[in-house]
C-alpha cells in the first residue's frame, strides 16, 4: 500500500520499497484522510496528579492499578478552556515509562492523543499522553503559571487575586512565580525555594537537573571562553576533550535568590561524586592529620617535610592522564548486607582522621604484611583472652581453651612478678656467700680457719648486689601486660 509524504505543501506517494508511483484517486483520498487526522500537540495546565494509592481518584479495582501512578488531570488550554467542573476534565498518562518527570500542579505540559492498549480491538481507540513541562519561567525549580487555562475566572474562585498577579508577571512585571511569599499550592508537599539555581553549562555538556539543587553533569575539561569558568580545568595542562562526570546533591545554601548560574564546588555542597580523567578537583580534606601517609619505613621515622595528599591531575609515568573518583559529604557509609566489602589499592591505602579509627570484628582480625610500624604518642591497648606474638600451634576449634603450653608457644613474663623471685634469689645467694666467707670446718687438729676462697666469695657477692640493683632498670616503660586472672 502506498503512503503519503508531505513537504512544502506538496504530496508524493511511495510504495514500501521507495519507488515512486503515479498518484491515484484512492491515494489522494487516503492523503486527505491523513491530513484530517493529523495528531496535534496541545499545552495543558496540570490540575491534579496521582502519585500513590492513597489518592482520592486511585482505583484499585481495575487491572494493573499501579499504571495510574504518574497520571495527571489536565485542563487543555483550548479544548477545555474555562471548564470549571474539574470532575469532567480528562486524565493523561506519561508518554514514556523509562524516564519520567512528574509535573507540579499549575505547571504546563504538552499533551497529545495516541494509540492505546485498546487499539488492538479498535484502531480509533486513543488516550491522552503528556510529556515535556513547558519552560515558562526558565526555572529548574518550577514553571507554574496558575489558571492560564481559565482566562475569565468567576468571582467565586478563591485565587482570583493570585491569578491577576501571575498574569501581571507574564506581561513583564516581577516574576511572582519566584516570590517566596506565594500561597499558590503546587501539590501536597512542594514548597518554593527561590535560591535554587541551574548549573552553568559549557560547550558539549549534557546536564540533568532536578528541582531541588541536585544534578548530573556529563562534561569535559572545557573552560568557559568568558563568564563563569569551571572549578576543575586548567587550560595550560588539561586536554579539553577529557571527560568528567559530576553527580551533585544539595546546592550551596549560602546562595541568594536569583542571580547567575552556579558551578559545582564540592566543598560547598551537601554531597557529590566526581569521576575525572586528569582534572584537578578543588576538594578540602576533612582531616589534615596525614603523618602516617609520609612515614618512611626504610628509615623507621616520620618525615619532617610532610606532603599532603592531593586531588591534583592524576598523570602516570608515561605522561598519560588517569581517572580518579572522589566522594565527599558530611558522612560516608559503605554497607554490604551479606557478602564482604573489599577495598583494593594498587598504590596503597591511606586512612586519616582527626579523631578515632575503630575496627570491630565478630571473629578475627587478620593482618598479613612484611612489617608493621606503630607510632603512638600516648598508648596502644590490646585486650583479648589470649594474645599471641607470632603464630600459635593450637587448634582453632576450642578457642584456645584446651591449648597446652607446647601449642601456645612461650608465655610472656610479668616484669614485676619476675623481679620478685629474682630479687629473692639474689638475697639467698648473698646470704650463702656471706656464710661461705666465714665458714669453719672441724679437723683432727682443731677448727679450721676461714676459707681461702673468701675474697672470691666477696667479689661474687658484690656482683650479686649489682645484679639485684639492675633489676628495676630492666622494666619497659612502654609495653605493659596484665596479671593472670
Amino acid at each position: 500500500m502506498a503512503y503519503s509524504k508531505i513537504k512544502n505543501n506538496q504530496t508524493k506517494f511511495y510504495n514500501p520499497t521507495g519507488a515512486e508511483n503515479p498518484v491515484t484517486a484512492a491515494d489522494l483520498e487516503h492523503s486527505i484522510g491523513l491530513r484530517e487526522t493529523e495528531i496535534n500537540t496541545e499545552p495543558a495546565e496540570v490540575v491534579d496528579i496521582i502519585l500513590n494509592p492513597d489518592h482520592a481518584h486511585y482505583d484499585d479495582s481495575i487491572p494493573d492499578p499501579e499504571e495510574q501512578i504518574g497520571m495527571i488531570q489536565v485542563r487543555r488550554i483550548h479544548t477545555d478552556q474555562n471548564s470549571f467542573d474539574q470532575a469532567s476534565l480528562p486524565w493523561a498518562v506519561p508518554l514514556t515509562k523509562n524516564i519520567k518527570q512528574y509535573p507540579l500542579i499549575h505547571e504546563m505540559v504538552l499533551t497529545t492523543s495516541h494509540v492505546s492498549k485498546q487499539s488492538v480491538s479498535s484502531i480509533d481507540a486513543e488516550i491522552i499522553y503528556y510529556h515535556d513541562i513547558v519552560n515558562i519561567w526558565g526555572s529548574i525549580h518550577h514553571n507554574a503559571l496558575p489558571y492560564l487555562s481559565i482566562p475569565d475566572p468567576p468571582l467565586v474562585l478563591a485565587d482570583v487575586a493570585k491569578i491577576a498577579e501571575y498574569k501581571s508577571a507574564g506581561f513583564g512585571n516581577p516574576n511572582v512565580a519566584g516570590d517566596e511569599g506565594s500561597d499558590i499550592e503546587y501539590g501536597e508537599t512542594f514548597k518554593e525555594q527561590p535560591k535554587i539555581r541551574p548549573i552553568q553549562p559549557y560547550e558539549g555538556d549534557l546536564t540533568l537537573e532536578g528541582r531541588f539543587g541536585n544534578s548530573i553533569r556529563f562534561g569535559s575539561a572545557v573552560k568557559a571562553i568568558s563568564g563563569q569558568e569551571n572549578t576543575w580545568s586548567d587550560p595550560s595542562t588539561d586536554d579539553p576533550a577529557e571527560p568528567i562526570l559530576i553527580i551533585r546533591n544539595g546546592q550551596d545554601q549560602d546562595l541568594e535568590a536569583g542571580g547567575e548560574h552556579v558551578v559545582e564546588t564540592p566543598d560547598n555542597e551537601a554531597s557529590s561524586i566526581w569521576m575525572t580523567k586528569g582534572q584537578t578537583v578543588p576538594l578540602t580534606f576533612g582531616s589534615t592529620k596525614y603523618d602516617a601517609l609520609s612515614f618512611d619505613a626504610g628509615e623507621n621515622t616520620v618525615g619532617e617535610d610532610l606532603t599532603a595528599p592531593t586531588t591534583d591531575s592524576l598523570i602516570d609515568e608515561e605522561g598519560e592522564r588517569q581517572g580518579q573518583i572522589l566522594l565527599t559529604s558530611n558522612r560516608l557509609v559503605l554497607n554490604s548486607r551479606e557478602a564482604g566489602t573489599f577495598i583494593f589499592g594498587g598504590g596503597g591505602i591511606g586512612l586519616t582522621t582527626e579523631t578515632d579509627i575503630t575496627i570491630d570484628a565478630g571473629s578475627e582480625l587478620l593482618v598479613d604484611t612484611p612489617s608493621i610500624y606503630l607510632n603512638a604518642t600516648e598508648k596502644i591497648e590490646i585486650e583479648a583472652p589470649l594474645i599471641y606474638l607470632g603464630k600459635s600451634q593450637q587448634s582453632e576449634d576450642d578457642g584456645g581453651v584446651g591449648a597446652t603450653q607446647a601449642t601456645k608457644g612461650h608465655p610472656l613474663v610479668l616484669g614485676d612478678e619476675d623481679d620478685l623471685w629474682k630479687s629473692t634469689l639474689c638475697d639467698i645467694i648473698d646470704a650463702m656467700l656471706t656464710t661461705l666467707q666465714s665458714e669453719i670446718h672441724p679437723t683432727p687438729v682443731g677448727p679450721s680457719g676461714p676459707p681461702i676462697q673468701a675474697p672470691q666469695y666477696a667479689t661474687q657477692q658484690s656482683d650479686i648486689a649489682t645484679l639485684k640493683a639492675s633489676l628495676a632498670t630492666s622494666y619497659s616503660d612502654t609495653v605493659w601486660v596484665q596479671r593472670n586472672g
